[in-house]
C-alpha cells in the first residue's frame, strides 16, 4: 500500500467536538446535523471532531459512526479540516472504521486506547499499531484517562509518538504538568486541549489546538481567548476564560452532554435526547439551559464590542 501521510500542522485550530442529532425514536438527523454544521461554520468554528464523546460515539452503532462521517466530509467538502474519532475496543472495528474514515476524506483519525479489559502497554501499543499499519491516514492518540483508565505519558506513549504516521494527541486530562512534559519532549507534534475549562492553562503548556464539547455552542469564545493569548493580553484572555468556565459550570450542573445537544441546535432545529442510559432534561433543565443560552449571547457581543 502506498502511504502518504500529511503532518499535523492544519490541525493547529479550534475544533468542534461535533454532537449527533437525533430524533425522538432515536434515528440519527442528519439534515439537523448539516445545519448544525453550517451554523457553526459561520460562528467560526474551524474544524469538526467526529464520533468523540459528545458525538456519543460508544452508543453509535458503526454504521451509524460511518455515516456521520461521510455526511460531515461531504457537507465540509474541504473548507475545515475533520477528524473522526474510530475508537472502539475491538482492534478489527478500529480498523474498519478507519478505513472508512480515510475513505471518506479526513485528514486525521483519532482513537481512545481499548477499555474495559486490563490491557497491558504492549497490547495497547500493538492496537494502535494495527491501524497504523492497515490505513494511510494521520493519527492522534486519545488520551482521555478519567473514562479508560489509561493514561498517556511521556514514558509510555514515547514509542508510538515517534512514529511518523502519529501526528499528535488530544489530552482531556486536567494534568498540565504530563501536557508540559510532552510537548517538550515532542515539539513536533501537535498537542491538542481537550478539556473546555482548561484552555488557556493548557496554550501555556504547549497546547497548539483545541477540541471542545462546548465550542459547538460558544466558538467564538475559544477564537478570543487564543487571539488574546498569542498577542500577550493574558488578562483578557483569563477573562474570556472565566467565561468559557461559567458556561461549563452550568452545563455540569444540568448535564454536560445532554445540555451541549440541546443547545447546539440550528434555527430551533430539534437536537433530541443524548441515547440512553443518559437521563433525558426535564422542563427545568431546559428554562436554565433557555437563560445560558441568552447569556451565552451577551459574552459573545461584549467579546465583539
Amino acid at each position: 500500500m502506498d502511504r502518504v501521510v500529511t503532518g499535523g500542522a492544519d490541525l493547529d485550530r479550534v475544533f468542534s467536538a461535533l454532537v449527533t442529532p437525533t430524533r425522538a425514536d432515536d434515528s440519527i438527523d442528519l439534515d439537523v446535523l448539516a445545519e448544525i454544521v453550517e451554523e457553526q461554520l459561520a460562528r467560526g468554528v474551524e474544524g469538526f471532531y467526529l464520533c468523540g464523546s459528545s458525538g456519543e460515539a460508544l452508543l453509535l452503532s458503526l454504521a451509524e459512526r460511518r455515516e456521520i462521517v461521510e455526511r460531515v466530509t461531504d457537507q465540509v467538502a474541504g473548507r475545515v479540516p475533520v477528524v473522526a474519532h474510530v475508537g472502539t475496543v475491538s482492534t478489527a472495528q478500529t480498523i474498519e472504521l478507519a478505513r472508512a474514515a480515510a475513505g471518506a476524506g479526513v485528514q486525521a483519525v483519532s482513537m481512545i486506547p481499548p477499555y474495559y479489559y486490563a490491557f497491558t502497554s504492549a497490547e495497547i501499543e500493538r492496537y494502535y499499531l494495527d491501524v497504523i499499519e492497515a490505513v494511510a491516514v494521520p493519527v492522534l492518540l486519545y488520551n482521555i484517562p478519567q473514562f479508560t483508565r489509561v493514561a498517556f505519558t511521556k514514558g509510555n506513549a514515547a514509542g508510538l509518538l515517534g512514529h511518523d504516521q502519529v501526528v499528535g494527541m488530544k489530552h482531556t486530562d486536567h494534568d498540565l504538568y504530563s501536557l508540559e512534559r510532552l510537548v517538550t519532549a515532542f515539539p513536533e507534534k501537535v498537542f491538542i486541549n481537550g478539556f473546555d475549562e482548561q484552555y488557556l492553562p493548557a496554550l501555556v503548556a504547549g497546547a497548539r489546538a483545541t477540541i471542545g464539547t462546548t465550542v459547538n455552542i460558544q466558538p467564538e469564545l475559544f477564537l478570543r481567548v487564543r487571539e488574546r493569548f498569542a498577542r500577550g493580553d493574558v488578562e483578557g484572555a483569563r477573562r474570556t476564560q472565566r467565561q468559557i468556565n461559567h458556561v461549563v459550570e452550568v452545563l455540569v450542573a444540568h448535564g454536560v452532554f445532554q445540555s451541549t445537544k440541546y443547545l447546539a441546535a440550528a434555527r430551533g432545529a430539534v437536537t433530541g435526547n443524548c441515547r440512553r442510559p443518559f437521563r433525558p432534561l426535564d422542563d427545568a433543565n431546559r428554562v436554565a439551559l433557555d437563560r445560558l443560552a441568552e447569556r451565552i449571547r451577551r459574552y459573545v457581543a461584549d467579546e465583539r464590542a
